[in-house]
């Protein structure tokens, strides 16, 4: 037996901390950074979401500004494609490069 969905009353609530681990997870693969290397906050910005970001970021491949820059804006069109929620305004700050698995340490 199905539910029509529009005849059920009750309501729906997705807590910031849930659209924080959304953007923190979107952003880690993005970036192909482990999710612990990710941090975000979310606040409302006139009834959108501001994503504040930071995270670390792997050297080598294109400069880093492009691939951050890349990276934001996926991050912010990933986020709205899961959560239905309008991003206003995403922020990333890059804090540190992840030296390459083959570089040698010596």
């Amino acid at each position: 037996m199905t539910v029509d969905a529009a005849r059920v009353g009750g309501s729906v609530t997705i807590s910031a901390r849930a659209y924080q681990r959304v953007a923190q997870a979107v952003l880690a693969d993005e970036l192909r950074v482990a999710p612990r290397e990710v941090r975000a906050r979310v606040r409302d910005d006139r009834g959108g979401l501001a994503l504040e970001l930071e995270s670390a970021i792997p050297e080598g491949g294109a400069p880093v500004a492009i691939r951050a820059a890349q990276a934001r804006q996926r991050t912010a069109e990933r986020t709205t494609d899961l959560t239905g929620a309008r991003i206003a305004d995403v922020r990333l700050r890059v804090t540190h490069l992840i030296a390459s698995e083959h570089r040698r340490l010596s």
